[in-house]
């Protein structure tokens, strides 16, 4: 008798652990999208948590330096969404860059409190600048 008791203590312990955990990952996990893909079914999303990627529209950035709110449109060249942030933009933030942008759809536009330039991992000087030497520099630094 006693073993069974314990046999489903432990079973009722272990779903519930299970159910906690589920609901963990489950409330936590932001998905990627782009605007086609929010266009396609916008039903989906509501009320979640996601990441829009796309390029910021050729001139359709517009930021107060008073109140900090930044808006501009994020396109997949199919779909386009207007994007409303507040705070200072990154600083590699501009036209025809790639963004991705943190936040809620609320009423058909995205409400960010979150966005990151995607730029290069290679590092190219710009064309015709100055290349240092090396032996200058560290003579200079020191």
């Amino acid at each position: 008798m006693k073993k069974t008791i314990y046999t489903l203590t432990g079973l009722v312990v272990l779903a519930l652990a299970g159910f906690f955990i589920y609901r963990s990952i489950n409330s936590s996990l932001v998905y990627f999208i782009l605007p086609s893909e929010y266009a396609s079914n916008p039903s989906n999303y509501v009320g979640k948590r996601i990441r829009l990627g796309g390029v910021v529209e050729q001139n359709s950035i517009n930021f107060d330096d008073k109140s900090l709110e930044l808006n501009f449109v994020v396109t997949d060249s199919i779909n386009r969404y207007p994007v409303s942030h507040y705070g200072a933009p990154p600083q590699l933030f501009k036209e025809n860059t790639g963004v991705v942008v943190e936040g809620k759809f609320v009423d058909g536009k995205f409400k960010s409190d979150e966005v990151l330039v995607k730029h290069s991992e290679v590092y190219k000087p710009a064309e015709g600048s100055d290349h240092y030497n090396i032996d200058e520099l560290r003579d200079a630094l020191q």
